[in-house]
């Protein structure tokens, strides 16, 4: 009998849970933003934002410990307080592309007098509120995060049974949210905690969006992005205001599943001093979640505009230099076994995990770049690691070290050894099915045992089992019995990728018809309502960027296996949703730190989860091709620059002779640190230190992506690889093609040319091994001629 599937979300009536941590903001103490009295500044923001019931206050805040003690509010032009003449001149204009936007300079200056540990700040209030709204901030917050929130440390585990029962609800540590009753609670981030600098809400209701963009800081550094609200039931005025002030002053900061004081000095201003706050406003029309992330997406580059891009090492060199290095770091050889890992010799058991940070993905690289002892290493890592970790029911254990099985609970990995993250199944079962049609494709079938057909097929039977019983896939599961340990969250939405291979592989619809089944499910249960999270392993069910990017390569190879529209736009929804986990510009790092120095691009990294709140070089853990895919689809010039900024800027992060960032040849930083969440350590970079997972991402990233796509009969052009390109000449075989290599080394540029017809269809599962492969060497250009109705190129 199948358990009741149940969804508890923030649109379900909502319950005080005696976990949930209240945060108050006990009147002028703890400082409030909200007003107290219909204080407004003229503006015409307020006209703008009447049918939300909104306006804008432009204020003056001085500080004690961090805290508004006095918050003044500009009743018109000139504000006097404390003995101080301030100014605040508005500039508001209407977009002549959208009557939804407005666009706002606000210029406040000191006219006269001197005052210290002052700031200043715009705040957005919307009075008759609703908790039902949905409020957002990208990478921060999702529906305002009203989770049942547990007080657990790093590392999270949910151990106490009646935390977890079947029915359970989303389930967070004590990550910035809101609280579940609507009482007084306050966010306090700034712009580094956020991809965009951007936050706002949905009104499920009237059907409306709000959305208030800004830039990352002012000459006092990083502006703050706060959220009050008090809108409990007892509330006579329910409402919220969104600030920005700046300099950006928290009284405190999150931190790793909590709070610490923030650190953060308000200004000492002087006669003349001036700062500008420029910001966007948005107030539209949106029938359903999905088109106000449309919105979002949109508008995301509004104020900082497009990133800029650099040449540092070619796709061919990163993929060279990390495969290498990992065949010499990452291979573990004694009398009795031999695998791929993490780290080689270590104790921890998270040096050797299986699925998620481990086999078969660890591998796919060395298949890419077969040579007969790479070769010969894979085969050994399948026998003696990967398939020697599955259990008699199908499904994967969480980590094998030398024979010896651990479990996922953290705290408890020896003893509770058969429980582990369902996503672990999944992907092995997903890269397991690429890893033996890469072989097929490269002729080496005949090293394929068939033993690693048959655990790939009892693993996919294994998952049907856990459909069949539960009509979800849940978070953890005790790999020995099938039965749940941890349920809800979206971790299962990667199932629809591994299980649509597999109808193919073996030929068997059961598969591919669960994979549409499930992933409808999470899309239509989850997602469609704003929520999707609990991918990693110790997150607990915090939103986060890998189930995202998990789904929509999921609908991809649905569309790929299938060929339904559908697929496509949910793909559109989901990639929009994911980019609120992307940053979208590229960030000013502090002066002086590595990343700073050496120019990266911080545009492109994607924050790990709203509990984790640091940026990372990409998805954990694929190439990203997955948007390329879609925008060969759908032809959306927006796709293909979120496909851009990742794929190409990913590269930055890999250590090469000549990278400006590091040295250490295929190394990779996992931090792309933009937030303060562990310490001033913002654009910071560990020599010492470099992660398989994001090492396998870059070396995926730069193998399974082509460096240049483009069409033969129209103009569609796109260069991800670190090299210059252009088309030089068109004519009726076809085009003329000049690429030139400003790198220090030597690059194999692999091509993707089609017709507009031929985007129009599914890749082969694996196709980037029959791409086209032009050799640069350093500072050379070369000129060729890409015929139009093939794939074929002559070299002029």
């Amino acid at each position: 009998m199948k358990v009741k599937r149940y969804l508890f979300f923030l649109m379900a009536v909502l319950t005080i849970n005696t976990h949930v941590f209240s945060q108050p903001v006990e009147g002028k103490q703890m400082g409030r933003w909200l007003s107290s009295k219909n204080e407004r500044t003229p503006s015409g923001i307020n006209d703008f934002l009447q049918n939300l019931d909104g306006k804008m206050r432009l204020l003056v805040c001085r500080y004690e410990n961090n805290v508004p003690a006095q918050i003044t509010c500009f009743d018109s032009k000139v504000l006097e307080m404390n003995n101080c003449k301030w100014q605040a001149e508005t500039k508001v204009t209407q977009s002549s592309l959208n009557k939804d936007e407005v666009n706002c300079l606000v210029k406040f200056k000191l006219l006269s007098g001197s005052v210290k540990s002052t700031g200043v700040a715009l705040a957005f209030d919307f009075n008759s509120w609703t908790i039902n709204n949905y409020v957002f901030a990208p990478a921060m917050l999702y529906g305002g995060n009203r989770f049942k929130i547990l007080p657990l440390q790093y590392p999270p585990y949910i151990r106490d049974a009646k935390d977890r029962p079947l029915d359970m609800p989303i389930t967070t540590t004590n990550i910035l949210h809101l609280n579940q009753d609507g009482s007084n609670a306050k966010v306090e981030m700034n712009t580094g905690n956020l991809a965009t600098p951007m936050m706002g809400f949905f009104d499920l209701k009237d059907h409306r969006g709000f959305l208030l963009l800004t830039e990352q800081n002012t000459r006092f550094g990083n502006n703050g992005m706060l959220i009050e609200e008090e809108a409990a039931e007892n509330t006579g005025n329910k409402k919220i205001c969104f600030v920005v002030n700046a300099p950006g002053v928290r009284n405190e900061k999150y931190v790793m599943c909590g709070r610490a004081p923030s650190g953060d000095q308000a200004a000492d201003w002087k006669a003349g001093d001036e700062i500008t706050l420029r910001f966007n406003v948005y107030n539209f029309e949106a029938k359903d979640i999905p088109e106000f992330y449309q919105k979002v997406f949109t508008v995301r580059k509004a104020l900082s505009g497009q990133n800029s891009f650099s040449n540092s090492t070619p796709y061919s060199e990163a993929a060279r230099l990390i495969v290498e290095m990992h065949n010499k770091n990452k291979w573990f050889e004694n009398d009795t076994t031999a695998y791929y890992c993490h780290r080689p010799g270590d104790k921890s058991p998270y040096s050797y995990q299986v699925g998620w940070s481990g086999l078969p993905i660890f591998s796919f690289p060395q298949l890419v770049a077969a040579t007969p002892e790479r070769l010969n290493r894979v085969v050994k890592s399948f026998d003696n690691m990967l398939f020697k970790s599955q259990a008699p029911t199908g499904l994967f254990y969480a980590a094998n070290h030398n024979g010896k099985i651990y479990g996922d609970p953290h705290g408890q990995m020896e003893t509770l050894t058969n429980i582990a993250m369902i996503r672990r199944s999944m992907e092995v079962l997903y890269f397991g099915i690429k890893s033996l049609d890469l072989l097929k494709k490269q002729n080496h079938q005949d090293l394929i045992n068939p033993q690693w057909e048959g655990g790939l097929r009892k693993c996919a039977d294994a998952l049907l089992k856990v459909w069949d019983k539960y009509g979800q896939f849940g978070q953890f599961i005790n790999v020995d019995n099938l039965e749940m340990n941890i349920n809800g969250s979206t971790a299962g939405a990667y199932a629809g990728a591994g299980l649509a291979l597999a109808s193919v592989y073996f030929n068997d619809q059961k598969y591919l018809e669960i994979a549409e089944t499930a992933t409808n499910y999470y899309y239509n249960n989850f997602l469609l309502k704003g929520y999707s999270g609990g991918g990693p392993a110790e997150i607990l069910q915090a939103p986060d960027s890998e189930t995202l990017a998990n789904m929509l390569e999921a609908c991809m190879v649905l569309f790929d296996v299938t060929q339904k529209p559908e697929w496509i736009e949910k793909a559109k929804f989901l990639a929009h949703y994911l980019s609120t986990f992307m940053v979208s510009y590229d960030y000013q790092f502090p002066k002086g730190s590595a990343m700073q120095k050496a120019g990266t691009h911080a545009a492109g990294s994607l924050f790990a989860s709203s509990q984790n709140n640091h940026s990372a070089p990409g998805y954990y853990i694929l190439p990203g091709d997955m948007l390329l895919k879609l925008y060969r689809a759908t032809g959306d010039e927006k796709i293909a620059a979120l496909y851009k900024d990742q794929t190409h800027n990913v590269i930055q992060y890999v250590g090469a002779p000549h990278s400006p960032l590091r040295k250490q040849s295929g190394f990779v930083t996992e931090r792309v640190q933009i937030s303060d969440w562990e310490g001033n350590d913002q654009g910071s970079v560990n020599n010492e230190d470099s992660n398989t997972a994001w090492e396998i991402l870059a070396a995926l990233s730069a193998t399974m992506n082509p460096g240049i796509y483009l069409h033969t009969d129209d103009e569609t052009f796109l260069v991800m690889d670190h090299v210059e390109a252009k088309i030089i000449e068109r004519n009726q075989s076809g085009l003329k093609l000049r690429i030139t290599n400003p790198t220090p080394y030597d690059a194999i540029v692999s091509i993707l040319s089609e017709t507009a017809a031929e985007a129009k269809k599914p890749l082969p599962l694996n196709s980037f091994i029959n791409w086209q492969k032009v050799n640069i060497k350093t500072g050379e250009t070369v000129t060729i001629q890409i015929k139009k109705q093939n794939d074929n190129y002559m070299k002029l």
